[in-house]
C-alpha cells in the first residue's frame, strides 16, 4: 500500500479495512488520508485507490477504515480474500 508516497507493508485485510506496519510517523486515530493498493498475487497487478481514515494507531501497527470504497478497490479486496479462503483457482487468476 502507498500513501504520501511511503510504501507500507499490509499485515491484514478485511471487507471493510486493513491493518498496516507502522511507518515511521505519527498516524493519529481519525487522521483521513488517501491511498493506492496493489495486489501482490495478480498479473497484471491492478491499482486500487481510495480513501482511509485511522481507527487505532498502536506502536507497531496501524488499523484504517475503507472511507466510500470504489468498485475498483472492492474487487482487489474481494479477490484476495477469496484467494485467502479457497486457494489458487481459475476464479481468481492464479
Amino acid at each position: 500500500m502507498v500513501f504520501e508516497n511511503n510504501l507500507v507493508e499490509v499485515v491484514d485485510i478485511s471487507v471493510g479495512g486493513l491493518k498496516f506496519k507502522r511507518p515511521p510517523f505519527d498516524l493519529a486515530p481519525g487522521r483521513r488520508f488517501s491511498f493506492e493498493l496493489r495486489s501482490a498475487y495478480e498479473d497484471p497487478n491492478p491499482l486500487a485507490k481510495g480513501i482511509a481514515v485511522v481507527r487505532a494507531s498502536k506502536e507497531d501497527w496501524v488499523a484504517i477504515e475503507f472511507v466510500r470504497p470504489t468498485f475498483s478497490l472492492m474487487k482487489v479486496v474481494g479477490r484476495h480474500i477469496g484467494r485467502l479462503l479457497v486457494g489458487r483457482s481459475h476464479l481468481f487468476r492464479h
